[in-house]
């Protein structure tokens, strides 16, 4: 499988309003940045200024997957600088910064990876049509730029919801198709670690990505939520145009603290055949609402809590937190624990994983920890999980066992498991090999009389009493010869 990532742009940026910041830069980065059209002498010249690059920032680090990784980091450092200025008492150093934040802009989007342009090499695609859901009672939808104590709200008043693509470059050789959702509560989208980290790695794991850049405050959880609901919905719609087989592979949700928050909200009340016009009257749904919302498996990292829900098709669930997690004053573990055992009586066969050494937001891994190794468990555990893993024993077969045959095994407590039997040409001893717990293990044993009459090895010191047991479902007439 080649895993180099593609990212795949699926729609133009369509700002009404919104003109390229610098009329300089407008033809090279065909972008809908605002500028100024003032004069550095006029006396309202920096406040404006401010207040425009401000806008800017808010609407470019939504797209980082579009720009070079240094381009991205000199905008985003000089970025979060400028929004501490106090804009009723701008300073020269605060003039210099407001302009090291604007030419900081200004290059990212001279180092645009493409441009924005519509059709399938577009980069990014927005999931909702000409309207989208609100619940959010229009008073409390106030975009204030700053306060005075910092940033106030994490976008600008335009922003609409919208997904960036990361597809493997043969969508349709990939293992499962991932939403990935970031955290920072319901007030900002902490991407960086849990988003832009998180996808190209799965990508490497031989995954198609979709990063979902949903709304966030002032808009309240229902409406936060349903994004993720349509993006579900939009991916399914879209699986066969996109060339992503979701038929044989698997559909899953990725969140991260308040991400996973968000995905616990749509497996508790978004759910299904449930539909945005249920909790927005004046909302028309489309064809896309029409697709069923459900997914395979859904990964609730640093986010685990019991869900109080009827919810029928309730996922599979891999459960990762740091064990130092305290964050919001409560045991981070102790609430993912507390998710594993419901999800366990429940019968969706969940994973929990709890890393050491490892406090809230690990995203894709705290270096130098085991937290770096959580992706490929997930992996593993997806595929195991949903019936598609083919991991083979690896280790060596003595040369004496020249007959092999393949039986399935259902009540080891690693799950149903694929055993590989070889015999001798004597019938005289059977070995048997397969994959659990991480490891290779091999079970020989002694037959007299056709029976498994002595374990003679077991190299993990568990499996001694199943021998019997599995050659009960050895074929005598399936055995062919060992392949050298």
């Amino acid at each position: 499988m080649k895993k180099k990532l593609v990212t795949k742009v699926l729609a133009a940026i369509l700002l009404i309003g919104a003109i390229p910041f610098s009329r300089a830069n407008a033809e090279t980065a065909n972008a809908p940045y605002k500028y100024v059209d003032l004069a550095p002498s006029d006396a309202n010249y920096w406040q404006t200024e401010w207040e425009t690059q401000v806008y800017n920032y808010k609407m470019v680090r939504n797209f980082p997957t579009m720009y070079t990784e240094d381009a991205w980091k000199a905008a985003q450092n000089a970025g979060s600088l400028m929004m501490n200025i106090h804009p009723d008492a701008i300073t020269d150093d605060n003039k210099e910064q407001i302009l090291a934040a604007k030419e900081a802009i200004a290059v990212l989007a001279d180092n645009q990876v493409k441009p924005f342009n519509d059709g399938i090499n577009g980069e990014v695609l927005y999931i909702w049509g000409d309207k989208m859901p609100v619940t959010t009672p229009a008073e409390d939808l106030q975009f204030p730029l700053v306060n005075y104590d910092g940033e106030a709200i994490y976008d600008n008043a335009d922003f609409v919801p919208f997904i960036v693509p990361y597809l493997l470059e043969n969508p349709g050789e990939a293992k499962g198709t991932i939403i990935v959702l970031s955290g920072g509560g319901n007030s900002s989208r902490s991407n960086p670690n849990e988003g832009y980290r998180v996808a190209p790695g799965f990508n490497e794991l031989g995954y198609n990505c979709v990063l979902l850049q949903r709304r966030v405050n002032p808009y309240n959880n229902d409406d936060i939520v349903m994004d993720l609901q349509r993006t579900v919905r939009f991916v399914k719609f879209h699986a066969g145009e996109w060339g992503i087989d979701l038929e044989n592979t698997l559909l899953a949700v990725s969140g991260y603290s308040g991400g996973g928050g968000n995905i616990r909200s749509m497996l508790t009340k978004f759910y299904g055949d449930i539909t945005p016009d249920q909790f927005d009257p004046s909302y028309v749904c489309d064809e896309i609402d029409a697709v069923n919302s459900d997914v395979d498996v859904a990964h609730i990292i640093y986010s685990g809590d019991v869900l109080n829900t009827e919810n029928p098709n309730l996922p599979h669930m891999f459960i990762a937190v740091g064990a130092d997690d305290g964050i919001g004053g409560r045991n981070g573990f102790d609430s993912s624990f507390a998710l594993f055992k419901q999800a366990y009586e429940l019968g969706l066969d969940p994973e929990l994983q709890i890393y050491a050494m490892n406090g809230h937001g690990f995203g894709a891994g705290n270096a130098g920890t085991t937290s770096m190794l959580w992706m490929k468990s997930c992996d593993m555990y997806m595929q195991k999980v949903m019936g598609r893993a083919e991991v083979n024993y690896e280790g060596e077969v003595p040369e004496e066992y020249t007959l092999t045959q393949d039986i399935l095994v259902d009540w080891f407590p690693i799950g149903e498991t694929k055993v590989n039997c070889y015999t001798n040409a004597e019938r005289s001893k059977v070995l048997f090999t397969f994959f659990g717990w991480g490891e290779n293990i091999m079970v020989e044993g002694l037959l007299i009389g056709g029976r498994v009459a002595d374990v003679t090895f077991d190299s993990v010191g568990y499996f001694s009493g199943d021998a019997p047991k599995m050659w009960e479902l050895v074929d005598p007439a399936a055995w062919v010869p060992v392949q050298k």
